[in-house]
């Protein structure tokens, strides 16, 4: 059987992807070790130890969420906060791993973030047609910063994939594919709406490029669009995350429970925009610990970075890029506290391709090699200090 150049490469990108996160896993068990993170538990159960390492915060969640079910007796609050097809997926994985739903969500989170290295390398060959930018995005996700999310009990690399196989296939023009990845997306967490706004306005333009704009008299200047049956497709995101607010009324009697749990767990309620930066400030003046200066530091930080991406897309009038982009920051803005915007913004997969075009357009046009290696060896320190200090149970976002 013949095996093409694409094929080839993916397997190099597959197999190189796998070999940083076994040494990313690698570095941070060897310096547990050597610090002696819960050296105790270490001793009594290794594997439980290692596993430990990459599970923190929301993991034990999703963690109980997969064993337990929502709503357990004895526990009436918050893990109402986190929508079902993660834990899901770590159900259905877990007698793979004798049962033990830690090592399921890890499995998980690995396969999904392999699945998304190879998805966004589809994605940036398909829109640029350069393989060069393609594997610059790749690059790019490999060292981000707050990478060690991709592998631990969170679900960033289960939203990646399935958003950037949703925009693959919009793209593609495949719509129901990629209604059904947005709705798959919508069930690991809201954001899969903003997605589906975004691929609703590239549905949009590509109508109008097909020139499927029916002007009639007394309409907008702006005309109407003709749409066909797989726009059904893009109401499948809003029916998985409707599902998810039935069912929890149906349990609890409420609509609103979903933004209850997420007010009563983390105090995050809705505000105006200065008033969510200024609350990310003041996060930062009173921070009690380095831990928590470094991450309200990063908070803000990447809080502020979206911005200027939206501000980029919106010039370079890139509109579903900067749709999808603008309410996922939006959220984080447009509310009492920005925590936790660098592990949001793994799942911002515009910006990979926006600096890979960059780095390479330097390249080509002013002869720069030099920016992509400094860009890329600058990320790793970050991301070593950030794993570690997720290893050590402290606050990194």
């Amino acid at each position: 059987m013949r095996v093409n150049a694409a094929q080839v490469r993916i397997r190099h990108l597959v197999t190189g992807w796998l070999l940083s996160r076994l040494a990313l896993v690698g570095f941070v068990a060897l310096t547990g070790y050597l610090i002696g993170f819960e050296e105790t538990q270490r001793r009594a159960s290794p594997m439980g130890w290692l596993a430990g390492r990459f599970a923190w915060a929301d993991s034990y969640h999703y963690v109980r969420i997969a064993e337990q079910g929502y709503l357990p007796t004895g526990l009436p609050c918050c893990d109402q906060a986190f929508f079902p097809g993660y834990p899901l997926l770590i159900r259905a994985l877990s007698p793979l791993v004798g049962g033990n739903a830690t090592w399921a969500g890890l499995l998980v989170s690995h396969l999904a973030a392999v699945l998304a290295v190879v998805l966004l390398w589809l994605l940036a060959r398909r829109l640029t047609g350069d393989v060069r930018i393609a594997v610059m995005a790749v690059l790019l996700l490999a060292v981000a910063p707050y990478g060690i999310f991709l592998t631990a009990v969170f679900t960033e690399s289960v939203f990646l994939a399935l958003a950037v196989g949703a925009w693959l296939a919009g793209s593609d023009r495949r719509w129901w594919w990629a209604g059904a990845l947005a709705g798959a997306a919508s069930l690991v967490r809201v954001n899969g709406l903003f997605l589906a706004a975004g691929l609703a306005v590239m549905y949009l333009m590509q109508q109008r490029m097909d020139g499927a704009w029916s002007w009639r008299p007394l309409q907008t200047r702006l005309g109407w669009v003709r749409p066909g049956r797989e726009t059904l497709a893009l109401l499948l995101p809003v029916l998985a995350v409707g599902g998810y607010v039935v069912y929890l009324h149906a349990r609890t009697g409420s609509w609103t429970e979903w933004n209850d749990a997420q007010v009563t767990g983390w105090d995050r309620r809705t505000a105006w925009p200065w008033q969510g930066l200024a609350a990310g400030w003041r996060a930062i003046v009173d921070a009690r610990g380095p831990d928590l200066l470094m991450a309200h530091v990063a908070d803000l930080a990447f809080a502020l970075g979206g911005m200027v991406l939206v501000a980029v897309l919106l010039g370079l009038r890139r509109w579903p890029e900067a749709v999808y982009l603008g309410a996922s920051v939006a959220v984080l803005i447009f509310s009492t506290t920005v925590q936790s915007s660098p592990r949001y913004a793994l799942t911002w997969f515009p910006a990979y391709l926006l600096v890979a075009e960059g780095l390479v357009a330097l390249r080509d046009r002013r002869g720069w090699s030099w920016p992509a290696p400094v860009l890329l060896a600058a990320c790793l320190p970050v991301l070593g200090a950030v794993s570690v200090a997720l290893a050590a149970h402290l606050w990194v976002a």
